[in-house]
């Protein structure tokens, strides 16, 4: 026969456990309900303060002013990953373009990245490069030859919106052997409509 002293400790576990659990089913006034309320409403308009500048030779190079601009699964035949792609165009084919790529689960906020932008495996594009193609000439932050800066100061997708920041100073070098190069700086913010990268 176990002694009623013992029965009363081996039963003490068994009530603290039964108390915890009775208390956790409470809410507890003193930490108050993670808010619910309704979330963002979707952006239906682009806003953007752009200063980049595109020279070539010292003369500038008119871009088109056209965005597509979209987050997700991107490329899924080669690039496979989730990505932020910025591309603004003239969909009148008579300017020149250019696209931001970032692997958003890559890159990281604040970053720096240094050209030529390399390919670190298991990716198979740089975290974050730039793409200007020309009337007849098309240039890479990836390319050898390329030097400078591209920053990254902030990127955010959501359901709500498209949001990135970046500043760069950099020369891209042409794809092609005797394409030469072009400079770009300057700075870009942009918030724009959510969009899935089809």
């Amino acid at each position: 026969m176990v002694p009623w002293k013992l029965r009363q400790l081996a039963a003490l576990p068994l009530v603290a456990a039964l108390t915890l659990l009775a208390a956790c089913g409470k809410d507890n006034p003193a930490r108050p309900a993670p808010a619910s309320g309704p979330s963002e409403p979707p952006v239906t308009t682009a806003t953007v303060a752009d200063s980049l500048q595109f020279t070539v030779g010292g003369s500038a190079i008119a871009m088109g002013t056209a965005p597509l601009v979209c987050c997700g699964l991107y490329d899924p035949s080669f690039v496979n990953e989730r990505a932020m792609r910025v591309v603004f165009y003239d969909p009148a084919n008579q300017k020149a373009g250019w696209q931001l790529l970032i692997l958003i689960d890559r890159a990281q906020q604040g970053e720096v990245a240094v050209l030529p932008t390399p390919v670190v495996a298991p990716s198979k594009v740089p975290r974050i490069s730039m793409f200007v193609p020309t009337l007849g000439n098309e240039y890479n932050s990836d390319t050898d030859g390329s030097s400078g800066t591209i920053t990254v100061h902030s990127f955010h997708c959501s359901g709500s919106a498209i949001e990135v920041y970046f500043s760069i100073d950099a020369t891209l070098h042409s794809e092609f052997w005797d394409g030469g190069s072009i400079e770009v700086q300057g700075a870009f913010r942009g918030t724009f409509p959510p969009q899935a990268c089809e």
